[in-house]
């Protein structure tokens, strides 16, 4: 007789757990009250074009963190995060699919620097009299030219500015965002247009430079970009560019005695976001059903669990795991310094290093610099017991022992550090192999040996059986 598959055993797909959060009745009083950064990952799991129910009910620190993770990006690890105009168009649509007024004043809440950004990516705004004015006396054909493209562009007058679509695709929805601060946020919006026609107001002197609709200034563009960096910074995340400069400068020769000043600077700005004083925390958990509750938060866990269990547990039975163990067994305090900055080294190898042609994963870069500062630990104290290490993690910090594994893998022509538990191990056995090699081939011959025995040794033996 055949048995139906039981339904524990079955795994939920992944839109079937979207359709579950989307539908469950509790969404609406949960899920302003998730971590930002789970929110982030939630929707980054889902899509964010699968999120709109997510986004109109996030709070703004929410929505500033998923634009964070989400809206800045680069093609390689280890180089400058750059704002990408189209993903930040996306998510302008979504945030429009649930009423321009509910799109309007979400962007009211964000930082004025992010949102001139933005919208100088989707629109260049041009002050109308000041460019009549100023095109007056300019070359004639350079004029021709400047109207052929503003008759052939998507454009829209607001109170004497004129609005110029860059692309066609999203003019629509910027638009739309534009009209509705135009009703329901007028003060912002009038800050918004004059800082967007500041940005084109240098090349009015020049139609064929205006004509070619160039970009926005980069010095807005950087200040959007450290801005994001600082609450990153805050978080324990690492600027790519300068995971890349650590990596770098870990296989080379230490020039200093002790902590190199990118790793001194990032906890020295981690110590600072920790005395700074708290902002207002989250809405508190209402008081709901258990039972919807628990059902609403496992749907977000199985969602956000993108690493495989293998990592998990590759990382649960390292043996720097046992050594940290053991340390806190006398130093709670020390050990978590320790384990702060292994995860540094795991957010550097995240943001900095490739893995062939794709990005690591959390999980892999977390057995990366587990392995990697076990490496450096072991060969340092000769031993590989917990015992041993922990006294060795006492008195040397995670990052100089990173660091010194770093230069030694350099030499032998490495990476500069290990991927993993099975990678060390192989580190570790190379030089007994390569001792027992070098014994085997430094033995002399046993007197009387023949000389075919001496080339092929298994061959005489057997002859002799």
């Amino acid at each position: 007789m055949t048995r139906a598959p039981s339904r524990a055993l079955r795994v939920p797909t992944t839109r079937s757990l979207i359709e579950r959060l989307v539908s469950s009745p509790v969404l609406a009083e949960v899920l302003p009250t998730l971590a930002p950064e789970t929110f982030a990952a939630l929707v980054r799991r889902v899509g964010v074009e699968d999120a709109a129910e997510l986004v109109a009910l996030a709070t703004t620190e929410q929505l500033v963190e998923a634009f964070d993770e989400d809206v800045f990006v680069n093609e390689r690890a280890g180089t400058r995060e750059r704002f990408d105009g189209a993903r930040f168009g996306v998510w302008l649509a979504v945030l429009l699919e649930a009423g321009d007024d509910v799109a309007a004043r979400r962007v009211a809440e964000l930082d004025l620097d992010f949102v001139v950004h933005a919208l100088s990516q989707l629109v260049v705004v041009i002050d109308d009299d000041a460019l009549r004015e100023r095109t007056e006396d300019a070359d004639p054909d350079a004029v021709g030219r400047l109207d052929k493209v503003l008759e052939s562009a998507l454009t829209e007058e607001i109170d004497g500015y004129l609005l110029v679509a860059r692309s066609h695709e999203r003019w629509d929805d910027a638009l739309a965002l534009i009209l509705a601060l135009d009703r329901d946020h007028r003060a912002l919006l009038e800050r918004i247009l004059d800082r967007l026609s500041r940005i084109t107001d240098a090349h009015l002197d020049d139609p064929d430079a205006l004509s070619a609709v160039l970009s926005e200034g980069e010095s807005l563009a950087e200040d959007v970009e450290a801005a994001r960096e600082g609450r990153r910074a805050q978080k324990g995340h690492v600027e790519p560019q300068a995971a890349r400069a650590f990596l770098e400068l870990a296989r080379g020769p230490a020039t200093e005695a002790g902590r190199d000043p990118l790793t001194h600077a990032y906890f020295r700005e981690l110590d600072r976001s920790r005395m700074a004083p708290r902002r207002a925390s989250a809405p508190s958990r209402p008081r709901l059903a258990a039972g919807e509750v628990h059902g609403l938060e496992e749907a977000v866990t199985t969602l956000i669990a993108e690493e495989p269990p293998r990592a998990g547990e590759a990382v649960r039975a390292h043996p720097l795991l046992a050594a940290l163990r053991a340390l806190a067994s006398s130093d709670a305090s020390l050990a978590e310094t320790r384990m702060e900055e292994i995860a540094y080294l795991a957010n550097v190898i995240l943001a900095g290093a490739q893995r062939g042609e794709r990005r690591f994963r959390p999980g892999e870069a977390a057995e990366a610099a587990l392995a990697t500062v076990a490496l450096g630990a072991m060969e340092q104290s000769g031993g590989r017991d917990p015992e041993t290490l922990a006294e060795v993690l006492r008195t040397r910090s995670a990052d100089l022992l990173f660091r010194a594994a770093s230069e030694r893998l350099a030499t032998r022509g490495g990476r500069g550090f290990l991927l993993d538990r099975a990678a060390l191990e192989a580190t570790l056995a190379a030089p007994k192999a390569a001792k027992r090699h070098a014994a085997t081939r430094a033995s002399p011959p046993r007197a009387g040996t023949s000389e075919r025995e001496k080339k092929r040794p298994s061959e005489a033996r057997k002859g002799r059986r």
